[in-house]
């Protein structure tokens, strides 16, 4: 029996700039409950990625329509919570 392969990713930031400051907002505040940093993560680098890593290896028709759906609609809730809250009105 063979073990799946891994890819491992780990992400060491200076707390005192930015980009740590993002990585302990994840951490303490997770965007559902229950997840990790690394569930909130993965979840942003999908909505980010997925339909063009699925469009990228091949997959087209039905089969990338429901991803992309799927990520458009977290990237447009995004969009919406950031203006809600920053109070940016488009």
């Amino acid at each position: 029996m063979s073990d799946a392969k891994q890819e491992i990713l780990s992400i060491k930031r200076d707390s005192n700039n930015i980009d740590g400051q993002i990585l302990n907002f994840l951490k303490t505040d997770p965007i559902s409950p229950g997840s990790t940093l690394a569930d909130a993560v993965m979840v942003t680098l999908k909505a980010h990625w997925l339909p063009l890593v699925l469009y990228s290896i091949g997959v087209r028709g039905e089969k990338l329509r429901l991803p992309t759906i799927w990520a458009l609609h977290q990237l447009e809730a995004q969009a919406r919570l950031i203006r809600r809250i920053c109070g940016i009105d488009t």
